[in-house]
């Protein structure tokens, strides 16, 4: 057992920080074309911004440009907007849903309208401060741009290898399934890192080739040394986990206050009334801690 002073100085320490950093993420579905891709790519941005403010708990961290407003004055305006606002202690996680395309030197991604090719849209990224920074690029072709995206502060993931796999990808549905899937939790608890998602995606990808006997047309990629550490999506589980580890770190705190209360009127007490209170309180915080403890434990 810690000592019970340690704990509140760990606890305030983490909630400082946690209240100093926050989370931002960007879901951005482009044209589908045709009726099957536009339903595709809206399902998807649907399922990715429901694990999104699952996992914030806040609506306004989580933009999803979608259908006509996916425009490309959208998209830069927002990521304008996150450059602005952003700092270094904060995340950013971009996701591209749709079909994209390269020529053999520039890769576009499809938007309404006007489309945004690589080059401007590595510009808006590098121009986000956020030291921890996430990018899946879900379209076809999306593989052009691993090597133009890539930062040291960035986990990039690509649906393809190259500019050249350019058929429309079924990865972005899988990763979209990953944020809210038991099987992708790898580890059981309740957080789905970036590693565990891609993982998840893309063996789906691969299986679902295979299952059709058909050639893989996609093979997705990742670039990043974050992938392990980066949770990109809580499970209802996990969150039910965190609420409760709040509600004991508040007893927590509760009970530190009455002890502090009851060591200062010690002088008023009876020896044996204050030793008798004191251990009450003692034993409780112990419980309590090993609940926090245990709950710590299992993650």
């Amino acid at each position: 057992m810690r000592s019970w002073l340690l704990p509140a100085a760990f606890c305030a320490g983490m909630l400082a920080a946690a209240a100093h950093a926050e989370s931002y993420y960007v879901i951005v579905g482009g044209i589908g074309g045709q009726s099957q891709y536009e339903e595709r790519f809206l399902a998807q941005a649907d399922s990715l911004a429901s694990a999104a403010r699952r996992t914030l708990g806040d609506d306004s961290l989580v933009t999803v440009l979608s259908g006509a407003g996916a425009t490309r004055e959208a998209v830069t305006a927002e990521l304008e907007r996150l450059a602005a606002i952003a700092n270094a202690d904060d995340s950013v996680a971009i996701f591209l849903l749709g079909h994209g395309s390269h020529d053999g030197e520039v890769y576009k991604f499809n938007i309404p309208g006007p489309d945004i090719d690589g080059a401007a849209f590595a510009e808006l990224l590098n121009a986000i401060p956020a030291g921890r920074q996430l990018v899946v690029n879900a379209t076809s072709a999306s593989g052009a741009v691993l090597e133009t995206w890539a930062s040291d502060n960035r986990v990039l993931i690509t649906a393809t290898r190259s500019g050249g796999e350019r058929n429309a990808t079924r990865f972005g549905d899988y990763w979209a399934e990953a944020m809210s899937s038991d099987e992708a939790d790898a580890n059981k608890n309740g957080a789905i890192t970036v590693q565990e998602a891609f993982e998840f995606a893309e063996r789906k990808v691969a299986d679902s080739y295979e299952g059709a006997g058909n050639l893989a047309t996609e093979h997705p990629q990742l670039v990043g040394d974050a992938a392990g550490s980066f949770n990109v999506a809580l499970l209802e589980a996990r969150l039910a986990t965190t609420a409760e580890l709040e509600v004991l770190i508040g007893e927590l705190t509760a009970l530190e206050e009455q002890i502090e209360i009851l060591r200062s009127q010690r002088e008023e007490l009876d020896n044996e009334v204050y030793l008798g209170r004191l251990q009450d309180l003692l034993l409780e915080l112990a419980l309590v801690q090993r609940e926090i403890d245990d709950i710590r434990e299992a993650e």
